[in-house]
């Protein structure tokens, strides 16, 4: 009788659902480990400010001996130097994906007046309005193309990069003023300082130029 009290027991259902209780809330057995609790967005934009500075702490302690004051300016210097260099690399990146924007910009405008110079030069003056002073010096830059396809009489080869368009002139007049347009275009596409209107203004003189050549050109093959 002792016996079979025991089994009962042993195999009573409360006893086992306790047992699978203890045994299911064991470490082992949470698959879905449960997020920290009190880790919030301040406190990781904490964790992340004191990550940053803790290089600089480091570098004022190890200059331990010199006045306060050139640490400081130390410390403070490259600091500022780092944000620079952030800031710099940020605008890169918004020059480098906002450059395709510019681009099918330039191209809408030009499928609108494909073959028509004094469109796309109205284009451009509408673009400077804009202030997009980049787009504009390329517009007058592909109305200059075009004068000069039609000055001499031949169709620029489609692909034709500006450096190569430059090199085909060098010995024409119209190569300085179209060597303007191509070193603006280059230094400002890439990021190399803000286009404004000094440039486009610079480059405006540079269209005329090469706008009078080729009509001078194209007067000559007449007579």
């Amino acid at each position: 009788m002792g016996l079979t009290t025991a089994g009962t027991a042993a195999t009573d259902p409360e006893t086992i659902r306790r047992t699978a209780e203890q045994v299911l809330s064991r470490p082992e057995f949470q698959l879905d480990p449960r997020p920290e609790t009190g880790t919030t967005i301040l406190e990781w934009t904490l964790r992340v400010l004191r990550w940053i500075i803790e290089p600089f702490r480091w570098l004022f302690n190890a200059m331990e001996g010199l006045p306060d004051i050139l640490r400081w300016l130390i410390v403070v210097g490259l600091f500022a130097a780092l944000v620079l260099l952030v800031l710099h690399i940020a605008y890169t990146i918004v020059q480098a994906v906002a450059g395709p924007a510019r681009v099918r910009g330039l191209s809408a405008t030009a499928r609108a007046a494909p073959r028509d110079p004094s469109s796309i030069e109205r284009g451009a003056s509408e673009a400077a309005g804009r202030g997009d002073y980049l787009s504009a010096i390329r517009l007058l830059f592909a109305a200059c193309l075009l004068r000069l396809e039609a000055a001499e009489k031949q169709i620029f080869r489609p692909g034709t990069t500006n450096r190569e368009h430059l090199k085909r002139h060098r010995k024409s007049p119209v190569f300085e003023p179209m060597k303007v347009f191509v070193d603006t275009i280059e230094t400002r596409w890439y990021g190399q300082g803000e286009c404004g209107p000094d440039d486009f203004e610079a480059c405006l003189a540079a269209h005329a130029r090469i706008r009078d050549l080729a009509q001078e050109h194209a007067h000559a093959h007449r007579a």
